[in-house]
């Protein structure tokens, strides 16, 4: 089983507790929650919420079982800075479905890494999960994350209106999809050369 995954820019790795520090500094920031319907969290509150999800991860790795949750640490594939985290989340009783999730420090904003790790994302759900369909979702007002969402292939399926209760400002949220067999053969194959070339 691979441990790490990459691609043009970037490195995808099974989350660890030493991951924990750098996911709760970015977690602890406004801009970054902005648009989460979580946060900013305490260091405490996102130590709390991944351990038991690292652990899980782990114990099915060493016993070589199938994954039930898929987090990844995002770094720079060259310099090894930490970039952000995403995750695969499996829809409950519906085998083959999962949704997507990614959270990007600031300062790794606008260079591009939102749309490397949707397609990592893309690639992993399908071809190392045998998936057939990805959710996602994002809040209308960010209009950079539908924007990647829409260029890696994902279909808008709905508006809801007044979703999010924000500081007292409410917020709507999209709802995306992507099925296995809407996407083009040549998009296929990019996935695949991409992130299939090394091993960790």
């Amino acid at each position: 089983m691979k441990n790490a995954y990459f691609g043009e820019t970037l490195s995808f790795s099974y989350m660890t507790g030493e991951d924990i520090f750098p996911v709760s500094r970015m977690l602890e920031k406004e801009s970054v929650c902005k648009w989460l319907f979580f946060g900013p969290n305490s260091s405490d509150m996102t130590r709390k919420y991944f351990e038991p999800l690292i652990d899980a991860m782990e114990n099915d790795i060493k016993a070589k079982n199938q994954l039930k949750t898929h987090i990844f640490t995002i770094r720079e594939r060259i310099s090894g800075h930490f970039v952000g985290q995403c995750a695969l989340l499996p829809v409950d009783f519906s085998e083959g479905s999962y949704t997507a999730a990614y959270q990007l420090d600031d300062i790794c904003w606008r260079r591009g890494y939102g749309f490397e790790a949707c397609r990592f994302l893309v690639y992993y759900a399908f071809f190392v999960c045998g998936g057939y369909r990805i959710n996602a979702d994002c809040a209308k007002e960010n209009t950079a994350s539908c924007r990647i969402l829409e260029k890696c292939g994902f279909l808008k399926e709905c508006n809801q209106e007044k979703y999010w209760n924000y500081k007292d400002s409410f917020h709507d949220r999209v709802l995306y999809s992507l099925l296995f067999e809407n996407i083009p053969l040549n998009f296929q194959e990019s996935l695949k050369n991409e992130f299939e070339e090394s091993l960790f």
